[in-house]
């Protein structure tokens, strides 16, 4: 074999590794959304738009570089600090991102969009209520999706969007690793309650206060209603769910005395510092958290509840991640069927195993004797 001959076969050879990729990535894609329709791409998806505002979280656990191939996301109601979280792991392709303010349906338009160029716009049901707008995109050659991209807990198949979403986006192998991690904690807790319930154990009565020392006391999550909802599926009875039809609602303080609820669960975060509020999520101290914790529940109406006197308060980053937060209700509502249930452990594992860039802060706290 001459010198040029081997030359020009590692050459061949180095094409050929390199080409692999390249041709992978090129190969058509295609899924059925929730709505029933079939969404075909010719290759995974290069320019997205992501209206609902957890897309991004979801994409940054299966990309490296999350915003490379995101040409506009949905930023609505996140803070600065959590928008510096999000950009760690590509700043400049961050940047270059249209950031949107989207609160509805009413507020997703089509020109607006098509200007963007996208070859996909992922929509979940809440925003996919604009019909008038998906024809428009679809008539202007633009591939739309209604998915679930960030999975819901209380759903048979949680992940099933989540899939579908690594599927368009070329990530179809590590959503499938993702959805099996967050399946198998889900598993895990719902055998624990399933065992509850079948030696009739005793579920605690809840109050879960959303936005969280923003009003005097109380607001409270209806059923039904995701946040709410993870009361239900840890093993508890939510006060007020049978009264707020709605995602939340105002509960006279008269009743919440009257129902002296066992444990009391509030969320927050960064936005509500300026109202004297629950301080929780990225760059927020431990102790921080805990003093503002130990300051919502000194209102008129939660200082006198069984909750209060037992210490049995705890507060949750209203931007957090499902499973984790799901994590921390059981561990708070059944610490002993729960004990191997270990919230830190998962949202290390999440860090690790999966985030672009690791999230740090005070996601949770329960108050200190």
């Amino acid at each position: 074999m001459t010198p040029g001959s081997t030359r020009r076969q590692w050459l061949a050879l180095a094409a050929a590794l390199g080409a692999g990729p390249a041709l992978a990535s090129t190969q058509p894609v295609q899924i059925t959304d929730l709505r029933g329709r079939s969404v075909r791409l010719a290759r995974p998806a290069q320019r997205m738009v992501l209206a609902a505002t957890d897309d991004f979280v979801m994409l940054s656990m299966l990309a490296p570089q999350p915003a490379k191939n995101v040409v506009a996301w949905n930023k609505w109601r996140l803070d600065a600090q959590s928008l510096q979280m999000l950009r760690g792991p590509d700043p400049r392709a961050f940047a270059h991102m249209a950031q949107l303010a989207i609160d509805g349906p009413q507020n997703l338009h089509a020109e607006a969009l098509i200007a963007l160029e996208p070859d996909l716009v992922v929509l979940d049901p809440f925003y996919a209520q604009a019909s008038q707008t998906v024809s428009r995109l679809e008539k202007a050659g633009i591939a739309v999706a209604v998915l679930e991209v960030s999975p819901d807990l209380r759903q048979a198949e949680p992940t099933r969007g989540l899939v579908q979403f690594g599927i368009l986006t070329g990530h179809e192998a590590r959503a499938r690793e993702l959805a099996a991690f967050l399946e198998q904690r889900l598993a895990r807790i719902r055998e624990g309650v399933q065992r509850l319930r079948a030696r009739n154990a005793r579920l605690p009565l809840v109050l879960m206060e959303p936005h969280a020392g923003s009003a005097p006391c109380c607001l409270s999550m209806g059923a039904g209603k995701n946040l709410g909802d993870m009361v239900r599926m840890a093993g508890g009875r939510l006060i007020g769910g049978e009264l707020i039809a709605g995602m939340a609602g105002t509960l006279s303080t008269e009743y919440v005395m009257a129902q002296d609820p066992e444990i009391y669960i509030g969320t927050g975060g960064l936005h509500l510092q300026s109202r004297g509020g629950l301080l929780l999520g990225p760059g927020v101290a431990p102790g921080q958290a805990q003093d503002s914790l130990r300051r919502v529940v000194q209102r008129t109406g939660l200082a006198q509840t069984r909750a209060v006197r037992n210490g049995q308060v705890h507060g949750l980053w209203h931007g957090g991640l499902g499973i984790v937060s799901l994590e921390c209700v059981a561990t708070w509502l059944h610490p002993r069927e729960f004990a191997d249930v270990k919230p830190q452990a998962t949202l290390d594992a999440l860090n690790q195993r999966f985030l672009a860039a690791p999230w740090r802060g005070s996601f949770w706290t329960s108050l200190q004797p």
